[in-house]
């Protein structure tokens, strides 16, 4: 089992949590988009074996695996927030307070095809 210095030790990559904000555009318009909300360490791994399979059953084969510090982003929320690593976007499945412990979060997340035409 790994100690949590252990996983810490491997929060190597940088990424950007981005959040869903309301803004008034010049006209008074309300509109949503997504602002940088912060900037953490994180590992990042592909899915492998079983999960890679199971994630390949719904389209998610660039399903990625992060983990980062839970104090790092409390209020992570699966229906407001993103993550962006190495200029690719990546939209929250599933989000787990490993053991229900509140040190990290295991948070699986699939990368974002841009509409063509857009």
């Amino acid at each position: 089992m790994k100690t949590q210095s252990n996983a810490s030790g491997k929060l190597r990559q940088r990424i950007t949590i981005e959040r869903l904000t309301k803004t008034k555009g010049t006209n008074g318009a309300t509109k949503r988009t997504y602002m940088p909300f912060k900037t953490i360490w994180a590992s990042a791994n592909g899915l492998y074996g079983k999960e890679y399979w199971q994630a390949k059953e719904y389209g998610g084969e660039d399903t990625v695996q992060f983990v980062f510090r839970y104090a790092s982003c409390k209020d992570l929320s699966k229906e407001l927030d993103r993550i962006v690593f190495r200029d690719v976007v990546y939209n929250i499945i599933s989000i787990d307070n490993i053991n229900f412990q509140n040190t990290f979060w295991k948070v699986k997340a699939t990368a974002s095809i841009p509409q063509s035409g857009v």
